[in-house]
């Protein structure tokens, strides 16, 4: 999945904005061969700019079209499915009504990667005029809405920061339009009336016997019953979701080592950064009200669960029947089970039947975190617990153990950076799938900052994906093209418009990034910037520099660390003590006796002070 061209009319605080998204960026001369298939760029900008708001934007017209309804605003959207060797391009055109919605796509037909918004607004005015015959109509203007889900890339979102604008996008809208279920303005909201979507008359017959049956337990708004819901709908990592992405990505690493031997390097080096050496145990929460009422084959799978689990204590609960139940890693399972699937008859171990209970043995990490995220959307289990081991045993050289602790009782730092280093690795080897990050630098140190492009190409580099990134890190920023960066720019009368990078990021210092795209006045801190310019002001405002003043300037440098400030400083003290020399060699030339060598050697010195001159300007 590449996106290629998003033009927004009007998502405040954005207004006109129109994204090219590079297809291609400058490795030529830093690699041999082409470059990786996964396309990387960031949203940067001043806080209030409306970073977050693009990514929320294109995060709700892919939700949009997995609903069959528009998002609210009117925008054209392009982008690209499949591999190199099998490409198409789709076209999502909303300008406004829904009558003119449309969704477009064409085999084969890929846009120039170095076309414009011109190339791309004459493409699509060429769709509406009815010109362009490359192009066949998936949905005509006219018929919006119809089911599209094989033009759908696979969409996560993750936030560091407010879940709540996030959450609106991805909340159902209300259908007021069925008969009997009318208000009038002014007339209060019959909440009691409302149904989630999909509600039938079937459904609302039942509700009539339902005081007779008081354990049966009511829907979920919006339940996923069925597995191919979750998988063509966008996927909002809120709540449970991003531990699940976690456990996911840890089982799959469990597995990879347990078919060809250590876990991957790249798993094994997130890991260790973010403090966990090997997972303990999982334990997962259960809601048998929830299982009774699930459909058979979901009841089935939790059946099975119960007998692989190496323990299931019921926990105390006024309201709930709870269990909770653990799976140690490396633990056989219970003898004598009597499996409904009889492939975990053969499971070798705890960890391998929850496994198996998640997917096939093929199965990616993606498609088990899809079948968890099941669960936890039908509201079958209420949480997911991870103990890990942060060190190795001790050893025979007395290596401290600092022993096993539960994921909750890390710090809510470390537990972001292991959620956060899962996404990257989730959705390795999975083909045109849209990650959207806001911000996912918050928490990380500067060291992990310098790394997070590193490892997201580690991940998903040879997948043909797209990751959005909103960041306000110029230490990320250089590690990326200017190409890949779209800076979005405030206006003076609150809209935002965004805006290419007009000097070279990649490799560049992250101090010179700060100036230029964030603005900031200087490199360092205003409190070490006001002392150090007061106190050079003071010693270029000296008629002549003192042997004192020269010795309180090298003391301040001997204070500084590197950088633009020391550089500076350095250089006027170099040009006094010159100037010194100078000033000590026309002193001697003047009592030479020669007044031929005087006249040369004095030409030497006005011309060598000419040049400096000219070499500083």
């Amino acid at each position: 999945m590449r996106l290629r061209y998003l033009n927004l009319r009007l998502y405040a605080p954005l207004s006109d904005i129109k994204v090219c998204f590079a297809s291609d960026t400058a490795w030529t001369p830093f690699s041999v061969g082409p470059p990786d298939p996964c396309a990387i760029h960031f949203v940067v900008g001043l806080n209030g700019s409306g970073k977050s708001h693009l990514l929320r934007a294109l995060a709700a017209i892919f939700v949009s079209l997995a609903d069959g309804r528009l998002p609210g605003f009117s925008f054209s959207l392009i982008y690209e499915l499949g591999a190199a060797h099998n490409q198409r391009t789709v076209i999502f055109n909303s300008p406004g009504a829904s009558s003119e919605a449309s969704v477009w796509q064409a085999e084969d037909t890929i846009f120039d990667k170095f076309a414009d918004e011109q190339i791309f607004d004459s493409a699509i005015e060429a769709l509406t005029n009815g010109e362009n015959e490359s192009f066949t109509a998936r949905i005509a203007p006219g018929d919006y809405p119809q089911a599209v889900t094989d033009l759908l890339p696979k969409v996560l979102a993750y936030t560091s920061g407010s879940w709540d604008a996030w959450s609106e996008v991805w909340r159902p809208p209300l259908e007021l339009n069925d008969e009997g279920f009318r208000f009038t303005e002014g007339e209060d909201f019959p909440f009691d009336l409302e149904r989630p979507p999909g509600w039938t008359q079937q459904d609302e017959e039942s509700l009539d016997n339902f005081e007779n049956e008081p354990e049966a337990q009511p829907l979920l708004p919006h339940t996923y019953v069925d597995a191919s819901d979750l998988l063509n709908r966008p996927i909002l990592l809120s709540g449970n979701r991003p531990d699940a992405a976690l456990l996911s990505v840890v089982l799959q690493g469990l597995q990879s080592g347990q078919e060809s031997g250590p876990t991957p390097s790249l798993l094994a080096e997130l890991y260790q950064k973010a403090g966990l050496h090997s997972l303990v145990s999982v334990r997962l929460r259960l809601d048998l009200n929830r299982a009774l009422t699930a459909p058979r084959a979901m009841q089935q799978k939790i059946h099975d669960a119960l007998l692989a689990a190496g323990e299931v204590i019921a926990l105390p609960d006024p309201n709930d029947r709870l269990r909770a139940l653990h799976f140690d890693i490396g633990a056989p399972i219970p003898t004598n089970a009597d499996f409904l699937d009889q492939r975990l008859s053969d499971a070798k171990s705890q960890d391998e039947a929850l496994t198996l209970l998640l997917g096939e043995q093929s199965q990616s990490a993606y498609g088990r975190f899809n079948e968890l995220s099941r669960w936890l959307a039908m509201g079958l289990i209420e949480g997911v617990e991870l103990s890990i081991r942060r060190s190795e045993k001790p050893g025979v050289d007395g290596e401290l153990d600092i022993g096993i602790m539960s994921y909750s009782d890390l710090s809510d730092g470390e537990q972001m950076v292991l959620r956060r280093w899962a996404l990257f690795q989730l959705l390795a080897e999975q083909q045109d799938a849209l990650l959207l990050l806001d911000e996912p630098e918050t928490h990380f140190n500067d060291a992990w900052k310098r790394e997070i492009v590193h490892f997201i190409e580690g991940a998903m580099g040879k997948d043909t994906s797209h990751v959005l990134i909103a960041s306000h890190s110029a230490i990320v920023l250089s590690d990326v093209f200017d190409e890949e960066i779209i800076h979005i720019v405030k206006k003076t009368d609150g809209s935002s418009i965004a805006q290419k990078v007009k000097k070279r990021t990649f490799g560049t210092d992250p101090s010179a990034l700060m100036m230029d795209l964030f603005l900031t006045d200087d490199s360092i801190g205003m409190r070490a910037q006001r002392r150090i310019e007061a106190f050079t002001t003071h010693i270029r405002n000296q008629e002549t520099l003192t042997a004192e003043h020269i010795a309180e300037l090298k003391l301040l440098i001997s204070r500084l660390g590197t950088g633009y400030y020391r550089s500076e400083l350095q250089t006027l003290v170099r040009k006094h003590e010159q100037d010194n020399d100078t000033r000590a060699l026309n002193q001697t030339i003047m009592k030479l006796e020669s007044s031929e060598l005087k006249t040369e050697l004095l030409g030497f010195l006005h011309t060598r002070a000419r040049k400096e001159g000219d070499d500083s300007a």
